[in-house]
């Protein structure tokens, strides 16, 4: 079949349209009314072909199937490799021209997934010769080569895409099965996005470590990290921490839509947090969520991994990969949620997903910037979120190209990490990610996104990060894990579940070990191994050892052992039994 010509046509002399003389069988796009065969032909795509006149010739039949559909480009990744797809432009029922880079693949399968997305943008079809539509994208084969972008965030040092297109240097666009964009969008000005959320940035370290969160998404590329994660804001209702996450929302979206809830599905959040590549996955309402999965979601939104999928031929599909920062807000916290599905947290998750107390002077607010209350200021945020948006974020990106120091950035990071000193492991982890919020906030003031003092930024930052240290303690969270569920242990059963040592002591059920007294008062617990692996569940003993041991709460063992041996009245053979102090255990509160 013959290429497609887009018919420009010039009036002849009178006004009359020019016959046209279209190979046959073939497809043609008309823009404008055109005659064929002495009639005249609506614009759209037509198939010109032939059928037989009943008396051994043919006749030529016109065939309209939809409005103007162009197929611009052939589009393939950026090695040429994979990835083909095709670059479609057409003008919608509302006469707006719109674009969509289409999957090649698409064309393996039934016409319907190529279907539904050209009817949802509004395409002209006709519903009878709608299986055509698809077989005249296939035919065509035009000479521009464009580089499709699977995934969102940056491609190379500076170039950025984004559903609703590209940031930076290159010419890419962005190809996907659908038209979801994420609820990326723009409204209002920048100016106005300014004057009415960045004007309340100084003095409010909450609204700082919001607006920082979702500038920090962009940096971490250029630290070739390859996770993200990020903060829960967590105080009462109605106090102005969900306003906060809006406001970090508009950056990049309208503040109520690009903010989703946590009742969304696991396979939900993997697919924005897919589109939500090097940006901001905002979360409202962790109450909402399920207690038995939210923490596998916290893992696997903040390691950046889909799960593995079979696609329609049963062979692996491409995993989903991303890199996100999360802002999050609820009346509680992830460990009381999960403890609500019989899940108890794990210190993975917990610094995955920093807690940040969101009580401060004025609700979450500590300058009110004239407002008469909390409640005014929030009303005032939130309403400037979903007039002024999606200006921010593109501008922050923008900002960062133009300014020549995106391969200085890792030096910048190391800099800044300096003002938060923390012991290795898990609070250097979230000392990190306090930092990149740090430099996000600097860079935005640098580059005079965001109008606020320079290092007030950072000084918030190193606030709230102090805060987080303060009610967090000392030592890794698995080590206070442990010797709380061993103390509440031992408030639960040390009357009815251990028995004395003593000569003539009543037998108990269910015996989870032994206790004798102390000469300066009080009792050692003497746990036998199971009643230990008991009141640690989902714990090694070998890990519940080491953490008993960093207080120095067992007071005796065998050499070479944890245990020490115990001759028990009534036995035969001495018992080996863990003797673990209760009033050690205190120190690791």
């Amino acid at each position: 079949m013959s290429q497609p010509e887009s018919a420009a046509l010039t009036l002849v002399a009178g006004g009359e349209l020019p016959e046209m003389t279209p190979e046959r069988p073939g497809y043609r796009v008309y823009d404008h009314p055109a005659i064929v065969d002495g009639k005249t032909l609506r614009p759209g795509v037509w198939f010109h072909g032939t059928r037989s006149d009943g008396e051994g010739g043919e006749r030529p039949v016109n065939e309209w199937l939809c409005g103007p559909l162009h197929v611009d480009a052939v589009t393939r990744a950026e090695g040429n490799g994979a990835d083909y797809g095709r670059l479609l432009r057409f003008r919608n029922l509302d006469n707006r021209e719109l674009t969509w880079a289409m999957p090649g693949e698409l064309l393996a399968g039934r016409p319907e997934g190529i279907l539904a997305v050209l009817f949802n943008m509004g395409l002209e079809i006709d519903y009878r010769r709608r299986a055509q539509v698809p077989r005249y994208i296939a035919s065509q084969h035009p000479k521009r080569r464009i580089t499709a972008a699977t995934a969102t965030g940056w491609h190379g040092p500076e170039l950025f895409i984004t559903p609703t297109g590209p940031l930076g240097k290159g010419d890419a666009i962005y190809q996907a099965e659908s038209t979801a964009d994420g609820d990326y969008g723009k409204a209002g000005t920048l100016q106005g996005w300014r004057d009415s959320i960045g004007a309340m940035l100084p003095g409010n370290p909450l609204l700082q470590l919001g607006i920082g969160t979702a500038l920090a998404g962009p940096l971490l590329y250029h630290f070739g990290i390859h996770t993200g994660g990020g903060f829960h804001l967590l105080w009462d209702s109605s106090n102005g921490k969900t306003t906060i996450v809006q406001c970090a929302a508009s950056a990049w979206g309208h503040g109520a839509y690009f903010t989703l809830k946590w009742n969304a599905t696991a396979n939900g959040l993997e697919g924005i947090a897919a589109l939500r590549n090097d940006c901001l996955l905002a979360l409202d309402e962790l109450g909402q969520a399920d207690g038995r999965y939210v923490g596998d979601v916290v893992y696997s939104v903040a390691d950046g991994i889909g799960k593995q999928r079979a696609g329609r031929s049963s062979a692996a599909r491409k995993v989903r990969r991303w890199r996100v920062m999360l802002l999050s807000s609820g009346e509680v916290t992830l460990e009381t949620k999960m403890a609500e599905g019989g899940k108890r947290i794990r210190a993975g998750q917990e610094v995955r997903l920093v807690t940040v107390s969101a009580g401060r002077t004025f609700g979450a607010w500590d300058d009110l910037h004239g407002h008469p209350s909390g409640a005014s200021l929030s009303d005032a945020l939130k309403q400037a979120s979903t007039t002024h948006y999606g200006h921010a974020g593109p501008a922050f990106v923008l900002g960062l190209i133009d300014s020549g120091e995106l391969r200085n950035l890792p030096a910048m990071l190391e800099a800044i990490k300096a003002h938060f000193p923390a012991e290795s492991g898990q609070p250097a982890r979230v000392a990190e990610r306090f930092a990149i919020v740090a430099l996000a906030l600097e860079l935005g003031v640098g580059i005079g996104l965001l109008p606020m003092a320079s290092g007030e930024g950072t000084r918030s930052m190193v606030e709230l990060f102090a805060g987080w240290r303060a009610g967090r303690g000392e030592g890794p969270s698995e080590d206070r894990q442990i010797l709380k569920a061993i103390a509440d242990f031992i408030d639960r059963h040390g009357g009815s579940r251990f028995q004395s040592i003593e000569v003539g002591a009543d037998e108990v059920r269910e015996r989870a070990g032994w206790w004798e007294g102390r000469p300066e008062g009080g009792r050692l617990y003497l746990f036998t191994s199971g009643g230990l692996e008991e009141a640690t569940p989902g714990f090694d003993l070998t890990r519940v050892v080491r953490a008993l041991d960093s207080v120095g709460a067992i007071t005796k063992r065998d050499a070479g052992k944890h245990q020490a041996q115990k001759k028990i009245p009534g036995l035969k053979s001495p018992k080996r039994l863990y003797h673990i102090d209760p009033c050690r255990l205190e120190l690791g509160e």
